[in-house]
């Protein structure tokens, strides 16, 4: 699977990499702290913790450089980490520090994920739905360089879009989608942020940071929002529908 491209330089990356650089930093001093406190520091238990949690923080910051898939599964982990230190020294071996740093961690955690789910980075695609029919996309033009091609959506959500498309765009390129739907058709403007090719010879899946400076402009996207939720849930009484009618005797 290719890296996600996406310009190195914008906000969201630095938010990103000051999350994971603290988090990293709490996480390492609940460590120490809580060996400590127990006075079982360079134990062979204390050798194997460490050694765990810095393999998962680290496949943990290069799955969130990469975009990975991964990333959720170790956040799991590391939840899972934090969540067990708090309870301890909560409820079994009172330590306010711990509990303080474990809080603060779990927050960074928390945000980074925030941060992370966005359509730019990781949409909700239904890889698991082979049937076109009830897939949660629906097609649309985009314009750019005088003239419309066509695309497949995938995901919108939090002021974003994601979108699938054969054709080669420029990051940072400034863009509009027709989007129709029914006898309406929805126009919307942005940028795109990122871009990630993972099988050559299939769409390159692209991230569109929506431009919503003005009312009509949020409004628009408020419409176009809610007929992507309802379409969505359509679909998935159809599928069910479809089988129970093809199921009965």
């Amino acid at each position: 699977m290719k890296k996600l491209l996406e310009n190195e330089r914008s906000d969201e990356i630095k938010k990103n990499l000051f999350l994971v650089s603290s988090l990293s930093i709490l996480i390492t001093l609940v460590l120490m702290i809580t060996r400590i406190e127990e006075k079982a520091v360079f134990t062979i238990g204390f050798i194997i913790e460490a050694a765990f949690v810095f393999i998962v923080l680290r496949f943990y910051a290069r799955a969130m450089r990469n975009r990975n898939y991964a990333f959720w599964g170790l956040s799991l982990i590391l939840g899972v980490y934090l969540l067990m230190n708090l309870l301890q020294y909560t409820f079994i071996q009172y330590d306010s520090v711990v509990i303080y740093l474990s809080v603060l961690s779990s927050v960074f955690l928390i945000m980074n994920a925030y941060l992370l789910s966005s359509p730019l980075y990781f949409p909700r695609i239904q890889w698991w739905e082979y049937d076109f029919r009830y897939r949660g996309d629906i097609k649309a033009q985009i314009i750019f360089d005088d003239s419309k091609h066509d695309i497949r959506i995938s995901d919108v959500r939090r002021g974003c879009i994601s979108f699938f498309s054969f054709d080669q765009i420029r990051l940072d390129e400034e863009v509009e989608l027709e989007i129709p739907f029914e006898e309406k058709v929805f126009l919307v403007k942005g940028k795109l942020k990122t871009a990630r090719e993972d099988v050559l010879g299939r769409p390159v899946r692209y991230g569109l940071k929506l431009k919503l400076s003005n009312d009509d402009a949020k409004k628009e996207y408020t419409k176009l929002q809610k007929i992507w939720n309802v379409q969505n849930k359509a679909k998935i009484r159809r599928k069910f529908r479809d089988y129970e009618e093809s199921n009965k005797v």
